[in-house]
This record gives structure tokens, sequence and C-alpha cells, in this order.
């Protein structure tokens, strides 16, 4: 029962050896099997190679739809298509999906803080900003597994022996006790306040990780006040620290690292084969791009398997609201025509050699997002007043204005949640936001998102036979028979 190194060595040799023999020549090179105990890396500079590394990582795990979007209310069917099995809420036993990359990542995560102490920095608060860093990073992989899959194995030491023992999941509350412990310690370390570039870990990211966190224990795991309360020290952490809002809604998009940006990974050109957002854009052969001016079409590069849903474009009822044309258009084969299908409009990328590309950075937290986990944290105590003046500041700036619904905390949950589609579409927040609302009872989701309505698929997903069959201490997740 010793596999979990047949897991895991791939990974971490592929970033180990960057930029020494790269990992296409890694298939073909003879590898001495302790190459962990070698002396990659020497000094903090490559430890800091190493960590580049799993932000790529992290860019290549984040850019897909799959794990929380599908599952939505967000999407319809596009003009080509096809849709995945989380959209159709077709997920059973036997298609289950494998956490196996994540795992390679946190692998990495988990050498470079085994060898971090060991290395030679020129100055005490580079080591400590990285491993500051590093930690972010786990908590970060470890939240979304917890969301995706529940109990997940918890692994805290790198895999650098055959002789490594399998593990079973851990229950998700301990894994919620190590993610906790893995932010408080990436605080305590960061040797700076506020941000020094918005496309790596700072403290204020971890802040926002943090109130993320927090918000989702404090209802999907019935963690309650404490919770809440830790999620609003946390956002006025943030606030602190210079976070604030764009005066421009389209400037959130168009323009990178800026004041209200307070993580994002950064993206250009040929840094991922395709944007997420390429799956709800439209192909050239499948409109008239004079027809439908402000479509982000392409003759590459998109495929228009989902469109904005019907629930989507029905939440912005106000004409005033600045966001609506930038969250979606029609598109046309012909002046006149009949409506094809829906475009997304959030992400334009750029046009280069003629083609568009969608460079558009990968935004992770920005400060609306906080503000409306601060409106859903007041009122999840019941403190209605306060939750509405957060609310209010997302709405003004769209051009909306202020609540006038009922004061009572369904009626303004509801809003809250509705005020996150129309602000947070396709960034992806939606299905987590769905979870969080039915947690606390103010929604069903299994009759709010269409897809789910009459089916009792699990909200957690299935692990896949693959994972089951290389470690037999995994058991599949409740409720696939």
């Amino acid at each position: 029962m010793k596999n979990l190194y047949r897991i895991f060595r791939f990974p971490i040799f592929c970033v180990l050896l960057i930029g020494l023999v790269g990992c296409e020549d890694v298939l073909d090179t003879e590898v001495p099997s302790d190459i962990v105990f070698g002396n990659f890396p020497a000094n903090g500079q490559e430890a800091q190679a190493l960590l580049q590394g799993i932000y790529r990582d992290l860019k290549d795990d984040y850019n897909n739809t799959y794990y929380h979007e599908d599952r939505g209310d967000g999407f319809e069917v596009g003009v080509i298509g096809t849709v995945s099995d989380a959209w159709s809420q077709n997920i059973t036993a036997t298609n289950g999906t494998s956490w196996t990359t994540y795992y390679g990542a946190i692998n990495n995560i988990n050498y470079l803080l085994y060898v971090v102490d060991d290395l030679a920095f020129s100055k005490e608060s580079d080591r400590d900003q990285l491993k500051a860093e590093a930690l972010f990073l786990r908590a970060t992989y470890y939240f979304f597994m917890a969301k995706i899959w529940g109990d997940v194995p918890l692994l805290l030491e790198p895999v650098i022996s055959p002789d490594t023992e399998v593990v079973r999941r851990s229950p998700v509350a301990q894994v919620f006790t190590q993610i906790n412990a893995d932010i408080s310690e990436a605080l305590s370390l960061f040797p700076n306040d506020g941000f020094i570039d918005k496309n790596f870990a700072s403290k204020p990211a971890t802040y926002a990780l943090q109130a993320d966190v927090k918000m989702w224990t404090g209802k999907v795991l019935g963690g309650g006040a404490a919770d809440f309360d830790a999620a609003l020290s946390a956002i006025q952490n943030i606030e602190n620290q210079g976070a604030s809002l764009l005066d421009s809604f389209a400037d959130v998009f168009d323009t990178k690292n800026h004041d209200e940006i307070i993580f994002a990974i950064f993206n250009d050109r040929d840094e991922v084969r395709n944007h997420y957002a390429s799956t709800l854009s439209v192909r050239d052969v499948n409109y008239d791009p004079e027809a439908s001016p402000g479509v982000p079409g392409s003759s590459s590069n998109v495929r228009h398997n989902y469109s904005p849903s019907e629930h989507t474009r029905s939440l912005f009822a106000n004409d005033t609201d600045v966001r609506q044309d930038r969250t979606f258009l029609p598109f046309y084969l012909e002046s006149g025509g009949p409506i094809i299908s829906y475009s997304q409009t959030r992400y334009y990328g750029e046009i280069i050699d003629g083609v568009r590309l969608f460079t558009n950075d990968f935004i992770i937290y920005r400060w609306a997002d906080m503000l409306l986990l601060r409106a859903e944290a007041y009122a999840a105590k019941n403190d209605l007043e306060n939750a509405v003046i957060a609310l209010n500041l997302v709405r003004n700036r769209a051009g909306n204005a202020d609540y006038s619904g009922l004061m009572e905390q369904g009626s303004v949950n509801l809003e809250i949640l509705a005020e996150r589609g129309r602000e947070l579409f396709l960034e992806p927040k939606r299905w987590w936001d769905l979870r969080r609302f039915h947690a606390d009872g103010t929604i069903d989701v299994y009759s709010f998102v269409p897809n789910l309505q009459g089916m009792t698929t699990p909200l957690y997903w299935s692990v896949s036979q693959s994972v089951m069959a290389e470690n037999t201490l995994i058991e599949q997740t409740e409720g696939y028979d």
C-alpha cells in the first residue's frame, strides 16, 4: 500500500528540474529516486523559482469552470456545445473527478516548506515572505478541494520516498482546522502590510482568503456567529490596507493590478491554452460582427459551449445597471434577424495578429467581492442595517439606487445573493455562493438551479475510480452508491 509516491513523483520532478533539463526531457532522463535530497533548491533564489512554478500550477488549475460555474444557474447550452457532466449534474460513482493534479501542487508546496529553513537568503524577511506565500497557496488549494469533495486526504509533508504510506480522507472539519492554521501562520510571517505585487500572495490577499473561508465554515459547517465575526474582522483589515472600489465597473476587467484587485493570477499571451471565458464567446462563423457590435468574437480560440443563462440575464431588471452590457450581449447572423444566443462581455482580451486572445488576469479576490461578503456576514448576524450599507456601495457603483426591499433577513439575503450574481459573474463565485445560501436556508439549491430540479445528486463531488484504485483506503464520497 505504498502507491502515493507514484501519484506525486512526476509533478515534483518536473518542477524541481525546470530550467535544468525541461519537463519533456525528464521523461527520457535517468532520474534517481532520491532526487529531492539533491541540491535543488540550493538557495533562496532557486526556492523563489520553485514558488513561481506553484503559481503556474494554480493558474492552470483555476482556468476552468467545471467545479463551480458549470454546476450553478449561470449557463445555458451554447450554439456549439458540448456541455459538461457538471452542468448536467450527471455526477456518479463511475465518472468522479481526480484530485491528483491538486496534490501535485500541494506536494511541491510541502517540499518547499520542508527545505526552506535550511536555505540561505540574503534577508530573513525574504524567507518569511516565501513561507507566507507557500502557506497561503496550501490553504487555497485545500479550501478549493474541501469545497469540491468535502473530506480529502490531509498531507502536510512532502512525498519524497517510495516508502511513504498512503492515507485516508480526513474529515472536512479537520481539513479546515489546517486551512485556518496555515492562514494564521501566513499572516504572522508576512514581513509587510499592504501589497507589493497583486499577482502574488500578500497579507491583504490572505485576509480575503480568511474571510472567504470563515463565511463557508460559518454557514456550510455551522460555525455561526464566531466565524461571521472573524470574516468581518478580516474584511476590515483589508480595507485598512488600501483596497477600494474603482469608479468604473468596466475598468475592473480592462486594466490590471488596480486599486480594487486584492489577488489576481497573472495572464498574458500564450500563458494558457484558452481562458475559460472563451467557452462563452462566439466564433465568427456563428454571428455577424457588424450586426452584433460589442461582442468579443474571434476566428479561433473560442467555442460557444455556454451562453449566459436566462436566470443570469433576468438579474439585470434595472436598465440603469451599467454591468448589464459588460456581462452579456446578444449576437445575430444578420441585422434585424432573430437573436441567435448571447456572449459574455466581461472579458475582451486583446486582438493580437488579427486573433482575439483572452489575456485578462484571473481575478481571485477584489474589493467588491469583500463588500458583498461583509453584507452577507452582517445579514447572517441579522444586523440588516450594516448589511444594506455594504450592499449599497456595490449597487451604487453599478448605477442602481439603494436597496428598498423588505428589511427582514430572508429578503436581504436574497438580494445579496442576486447582487453577487450580477457583480461577480464569471469570476467565478456562483456555485459556492449558492452552496452557502442553501446551507443557511435562504434557497433550496435543488429547486433554485434548473438542472438540479428533481435530482438528488450530492453537492460534493464523487472521487474517480482511478484515485480509489491507486489508494484503496480512499472511500467514495457519501451519497454515491
